[in-house]
Formats: C-alpha cells, sequence, structure tokens
C-alpha cells in the first residue's frame, strides 16, 4: 500500500491551498468547506479588515465554536453518566417491587387457602338439612345475640388437635 502523503489543491477565502489528506481525501475537503464558509463569514461582516486579520478572526471563532462543542459534548457524556446511574436505580427498584409482589400474591395465595379450609370445616361443623330445620326453630324461640354465631379457631380444629393445642 502506498503510504505516501496525498495532496489537495483547495480555495480557503481569496487564496488555493495544497493540503495533505491524511489519508482521508473527503474529510479534508469537509474541513476546507468549513474553513471558507468561516472565511466568507468574517469576510461578510468585517469587508474593511485585511485578509490576515480576517483569518485570525475566523481562526477565533473557529476555537470558540469547537470549545462550545467540547463543552455542550462534556454535558451529554454527564447527562449520559446520569442516566446510567438512574437505569441502575430504577432496575433495582423494579427488582424490589417484583420481589415485593411475589411476597403478596404469596401471601394471598396462603390466606386464600386458609380461607377455603375454614369454610370446609364450617361446612362440616353445620348441622343436617332435617336438624337445620329445628335448629332454626330453636332460634326463633329465643332472642340471638351478638356473639351467638361466632366461633373460635380452636372451635374449627379436630379433636384430636385441639387437645394437642391445650396440652402446648
Amino acid at each position: 500500500m502506498d503510504d505516501s502523503p496525498q495532496y489537495v489543491n483547495v480555495r480557503i477565502g481569496r487564496m488555493t491551498y495544497r493540503l495533505s489528506t491524511g489519508g482521508n481525501l473527503q474529510r479534508t475537503y469537509d474541513v476546507a468547506a468549513t474553513a471558507n464558509a468561516l472565511m466568507d463569514q468574517v469576510t461578510q461582516r468585517n469587508p474593511h479588515l485585511n485578509q490576515v486579520s480576517q483569518a485570525v478572526l475566523a481562526l477565533v471563532n473557529s476555537v470558540g465554536m469547537m470549545e462550545g462543542f467540547h463543552e455542550d459534548l462534556k454535558k451529554a457524556f454527564n447527562e449520559r453518566d446520569l442516566a446510567k446511574m438512574n437505569v441502575e436505580e430504577l432496575k433495582a427498584e423494579l427488582n424490589r417491587l417484583r420481589e415485593q409482589f411475589w411476597e403478596m400474591k404469596k401471601d394471598l395465595l396462603y390466606y386464600k387457602n386458609l380461607s377455603e379450609v375454614y369454610e370446609d370445616k364450617l361446612l362440616e361443623r353445620r348441622p343436617e338439612d332435617e336438624e337445620l330445620a329445628s335448629y332454626r326453630q330453636q332460634r326463633k324461640s329465643r332472642r340471638s345475640q351478638a356473639g351467638d354465631f361466632q366461633m373460635t379457631i380452636e372451635e374449627t380444629l379436630p379433636e384430636d388437635q385441639e387437645e394437642a393445642s391445650h396440652d402446648a
């Protein structure tokens, strides 16, 4: 491969220059076109300045633009880093909420199953249909009080578990 430098002729301001391309011909043309645009801009604003003063002013303007772009780039990197930290915090919060959700779902299923067990126990303790009618008649004849239909958890346990809980 040929490593000798390539040169191109470009016009910047009112002068033609021979520039080395550094291996990237299009980039050299683009840089020269930007420099020419900056020189034209300075020439339009300050037509009374000589060409050297215009070139210096264009250079100062380009350095100012470069510093502005550098500051914008620095801000962008800082915002990117902050966004990455926020993403990590949000992922951690999401994982915490997912874990909390599954714990709540597990508790819900536990209590649902427990409720079904107690409902089954209550249905087992309910009198038979024939007995139910006479039981209702007895209930109608006397006045009911607030705690008549309430029972404790121990009362719902089978007798063998009830004895074990009294022993403990």
